[in-house]
């Protein structure tokens, strides 16, 4: 509820200083390389709702609250609380979550995007994306290349993301510093592209694809758990001055591959740790 409350405060803030805004991404799960201009800032929040996984009920939704700046012309920086609620009931031992129930705070980030190229003034949009993640028992770091080529004057985006994803976890009881050896790594390496055409003043319709590969271990460890899974969907993105409202939703496809041959890993060609459904809602405001 406090959670809830803070988010509230912020979103009434900050439609009552609402101004005139630059144009917004206009997919659901891919960044572009168009950034704020130089002092402006936004707030952002987004909802990522996940469902489905074998042998348990699975609903989860991972929720971002995020302040924008632009600090030049080609470099951005934000700040994010990330918090998780999960509604986990598992029907089988096989189940790949234990059960859970209930809202946690996941941690707080710094992101920072540095343009190489503009989109609109070069032959296309190129910008590298560093994020690091602090938590309770978690810690991560993100990195990106973003890839964006506009067509059609500008009514046509076409974008990609190379995505390379660390994480540290551990359990809360294990949280001392003779623990320090407890700390699980898992390492995620995505490789996504969209398209996206405004086909109205303020409205703009696109497709999704996401190429997901997990595994236990840092990238030059390559431990046991592999696992490559695919996703697909459409977005659909409304903008008007001073604040915009992104939805899209992905269904993984049936083709995931196990690469490790663990158990267990794979089901009926999807990925067991991974939601078979992904519902993505972001909106923001001017600041």
């Amino acid at each position: 509820m406090r959670f809830a409350g803070i988010v509230c405060l912020l979103w009434l803030a900050a439609a009552s200083s609402a101004i005139a805004g630059e144009e917004e991404t206009p997919f659901s799960t891919l960044y572009t390389t168009d950034l704020l201009p130089q002092g402006e800032a936004e707030l952002e929040q987004s909802a990522v709702w996940g469902n489905g996984k074998p042998g348990e009920s699975f609903n989860a939704v991972e929720g971002r609250t995020e302040v924008e700046y632009g600090w030049s012309e080609n470099f951005q920086l934000s700040g994010s609380a990330l918090y998780d609620w999960a509604s986990v009931r598992t029907h089988t031992s096989e189940a790949p979550d234990p059960n859970q129930e209930g809202l946690e705070f996941k941690g707080v980030s710094a992101e920072a995007i540095y343009r190489l190229l503009n989109s609109r003034d070069d032959d296309f949009g190129l910008a590298l994306y560093l994020e690091p993640t602090i938590g309770p028992g978690y810690r991560e770091i993100e990195a990106k290349v973003l890839l964006q080529k506009n067509l059609l004057d500008d009514r046509l985006v076409l974008a990609a993301n190379a995505v390379w994803e660390n994480e540290w976890f551990r359990a809360l009881p294990d949280l001392t510093p003779s623990a320090s050896s407890s700390w699980n790594k898992e390492t995620e390496l995505r490789l996504a592209a969209g398209a996206a055409y405004r086909f109205a003043p303020e409205w703009t319709g696109g497709l999704e694809f996401t190429a997901q590969h997990d595994f236990d271990g840092f990238l030059w460890q390559r431990n046991a758990s592999a696992v490559t899974s695919y996703y697909a969907g459409p977005a659909l993105h409304y903008e008007r001055d001073g604040y915009w409202v992104t939805l899209g939703a992905q269904v993984q496809l049936p083709w995931a591959a196990n690469l490790s041959g663990e158990p267990e890993e794979t089901v009926n060609g999807f990925a067991a740790e991974e939601a078979r459904y992904r519902v993505r809602l972001k909106f923001g405001f001017d600041l």
